[in-house]
């Protein structure tokens, strides 16, 4: 059990110190703290947000001041080319500002005027403009374009990879991935991203809860090896320890739960264990949801050993074995087989010795009699030889 509060502990540790993000919201000057879109310019960073634009310039690596431009419908996406930057709105087209007085103007109203932009690229003459199903490329020079038909995936997960660390999104938050044991480790900051891009030595995030930068040096999550646990060991539905199990002989349930490190979710790893004793041996794969049942056994002294592999085929590096004797009813119930032999015999010598003694009674009453009926015809046969008197003679 230390082992496992050990482990909980360091783990709950590195969770509360994990935390390489610094957030900049509306407090900082964030015009809206849902943000939608980033884009890199020379010297600063372009965002789109719900209610508008912000440009930040940075000292080093850290904002510094937050310039905002408003708009009456989120900021879906934005481009700079160096002269101009592209802002792709929801419902509303395109708009091109120009660097030198940053005025909204209108690009191809009659194509673009009532469409969501989702997507902004220049390249040269050529812009490329994303609508959730239509890519449009436009020739600025020659004002021609061409349409294709697009289907947007709905779901935004990045792969980020930061400081020779790796940021995948799991189960809806953003955490750090491990390669070699294919696992995840959340961060104390649950941060969903919507858009992110890399700057001046940070990651820059997109959130629905601001802007968010991720500093790989900061981050101090450590995975380890694969590793299994006992968390909970019960008997008849009593928990119990596994030490010194010499059980008398009766009918027991045992049942095994386990915790696992760098395996995932229980619902992803499979239990297998072999059981050995009574002159058998039995294996099976279990889901470790449901752990490790055993029933019925008879007596005999037993050996379960057992190992733990996630979905992934990742094992987990150490194997469990625990040992239980369940003692043989014949030798559970010698005394009590003794004491009935000892009062058995008892009882025996008893009625063999009264037994005896009324037969002996009897033989003596028998030799009494026998001696008595004998003198008296003694008697009657010397009466008649005149040995004794007749008045003597009573038959």
């Amino acid at each position: 059990m230390k082992l496992i509060y050990s482990l909980l502990l360091i783990t709950f540790c590195h969770s509360i110190y994990a935390n390489p993000f610094e957030v900049f919201t509306t407090k900082n000057g964030l015009i809206n703290n849902h943000v939608n879109c980033i884009e890199k310019g020379s010297d600063f960073l372009w965002i789109g947000t719900n209610k508008g634009i912000n440009r930040i310039v940075f000292e080093g690596g850290k904002p510094i001041k937050f310039s905002p431009r408003r708009t009456s419908v989120p900021v879906l996406s934005l481009e700079d080319d160096g002269k101009n930057v592209w802002v792709g709105l929801k419902g509303k087209g395109v708009y091109w500002m120009p660097k030198k007085n940053y005025k909204f103007i209108g690009f191809r109203k009659d194509i673009l005027g009532d469409k969501t932009i989702i997507g902004i690229e220049r390249k040269g003459d050529l812009l490329y403009i994303l609508t959730p199903h239509i890519k449009y490329t436009f020739n600025v020079t020659k004002k021609s374009y061409q349409t294709e038909n697009i289907e947007m995936p709905s779901n935004y997960n990045p792969v980020i990879k930061a400081g020779g660390k790796e940021l995948q999104v799991y189960k809806g938050v953003l955490s750090r991935y491990n390669a070699a044991t294919k696992s995840f480790r959340s961060f104390s900051l649950a941060v969903k991203p919507l858009v992110n891009t890399s700057f001046r030595n940070r990651e820059v995030i997109g959130s629905e809860k601001g802007l968010i930068f991720y500093d790989a040096d900061l981050d101090t999550i450590h995975f380890g090896d694969p590793l299994m646990m006992l968390s909970q060991f019960s008997i008849n539905g009593e928990d119990t320890l596994t030490d010194d199990l010499d059980l008398n002989w009766d009918d027991y349930v045992f049942n095994y739960q386990f915790d696992f490190k760098e395996l995932g979710e229980q619902e992803t790893v499979s239990l297998t264990y072999t059981l050995a004793g009574n002159n058998t041996e039995f294996s099976d794969t279990v889901n470790a949801v449901e752990g490790i049942e055993l029933k019925g056994l008879e007596h005999g002294d037993y050996v379960i050993k057992v190992s733990a592999s996630n979905s992934k085929g990742i094992a987990a590096v150490n194997s469990l074995k625990y040992k239980f004797s369940i003692a043989n009813p014949l030798k559970d119930s010698i005394w009590l087989y003794l004491i009935i032999a000892l009062i058995t015999g008892v009882w025996t010598m008893l009625v063999i010795r009264i037994t005896v003694s009324k037969y002996k009674k009897d033989v003596k009453v028998l030799e009494d009699a026998l001696l008595e009926k004998t003198n008296k015809l003694n008697q009657i046969e010397k009466a008649q030889y005149g040995l004794v008197d007749d008045q003597e003679v009573k038959l």
